[in-house]
């Protein structure tokens, strides 16, 4: 069995805080391609460690609350 050492809740909080910068204007244009492609790595993760219902996998990338969540471990 694989260990992992990134949570769920880390890669969702890496997708809102990708988000975030973005809407804020953070990134220059020549960052862009490299950010994005990062973002899509992370929530293709996510997908896959998520389980079905009900959980941060159904994020959508039209979903403008960027709210970053914390859960304890």
């Amino acid at each position: 069995m694989e260990t992992k050492h990134l949570q769920i809740h880390d890669l969702a909080n890496v997708l809102a805080l990708i988000d975030a910068s973005a809407k804020q204007g953070l990134f220059g244009g020549d960052q862009l391609l490299v950010i994005g492609a990062m973002r899509e790595r992370f929530n293709a993760e996510l997908k896959e460690q998520a389980p079905e219902d009900g959980n941060v996998a159904n994020i959508s990338d039209e979903n403008s609350n960027t709210e970053v969540v914390s859960e304890s471990s």
